[in-house]
């Protein structure tokens, strides 16, 4: 059996995702700090893009108390970067070669989920390579109305989905759970 690939990420409703501290901080609330640990409950292993690791690495190491924090520190951390050589936080390594490869790699070893938070060109690319098992998104309650990030740009394949599950955290933010349909 394949370990589960799990994509997460926050989303504003029409459908950018980059710069929290902007639009999705505010909406955080008790209930995401339950909904990342019920997240990582599974999961023993975190693939990350390169911007991804960099903030996380920055926020995430000096933190602890919340039993999601201290899995996060804890969880060995996959990393795809061409430009990165340094990887401070604890448990963390680089994937070698093409990043596509190496989760198929992940994919195949035996344990728990793996769980790719954020990183756009990092999912657009386990998307097109149909590896993503479920897709996770936080959507915020708002319309930013302009250029930027967006979670998948046009021109990615289609895939159908089917709602998992959903549910209202917080102040009005829907966490959204779709699968791949058969």
């Amino acid at each position: 059996m394949m370990r589960k690939l799990i994509v997460t990420t926050y989303a504003t409703l029409d459908g950018h995702v980059g710069d929290l501290q902007d639009w999705g901080l505010p909406f955080d609330h008790e209930a995401t700090a339950r909904y990342h640990g019920s997240l990582l409950k599974n999961c023993d292993g975190l693939l990350l893009g390169r911007r991804t690791y960099q903030l996380f690495a920055a926020i995430w190491p000096g933190r602890s108390g919340l039993a999601y924090v201290d899995k996060l520190n804890s969880l060995p951390k996959h990393v795809a970067s061409t430009t990165l050589t340094e990887l401070p936080w604890q448990n963390s390594q680089l994937l070698e070669g093409d990043a596509v490869a190496a989760t198929c790699k992940l994919k195949e070893q035996p344990g728990g989920d793996l769980v790719a938070y954020g990183g756009e060109s990092l999912t657009a690319a386990l998307l097109e390579a149909g590896l993503v098992d479920q897709y996770r998104v936080l959507v915020s309650p708002v319309l930013l109305g302009k250029a930027g990030p967006r979670l998948f740009e046009p021109g990615s394949r289609r895939v159908d989905l089917t709602l998992a599950e959903a549910t209202v955290m917080g102040p009005g933010v829907a966490a959204l759970t779709y699968c791949p349909s058969a």
